[in-house]
């Protein structure tokens, strides 16, 4: 089967990025005992700080 569309959630049409995306930081601080060297809290904060709602590359973050 051949793709027939792409979608792109744009300025959170869809999808509220904020609430999904500190999810996902606290996901994965908790399945990476690594990050587990600062508390959960301050390593979200940062995270999302460095992430400037999405202006900053993923690797760069």
């Amino acid at each position: 089967m051949a793709i027939q569309a792409v979608h792109f959630d744009l300025d959170g049409t869809l999808l509220d990025r904020d609430s999904s995306f500190l999810a996902f930081v606290r996901d994965e601080y908790e399945r990476c005992s690594a990050l587990q060297t600062v508390e959960q809290d301050v390593f979200v904060s940062r995270f999302i700080e460095l992430d400037q709602h999405d202006y900053v590359w993923e690797d760069k973050v």
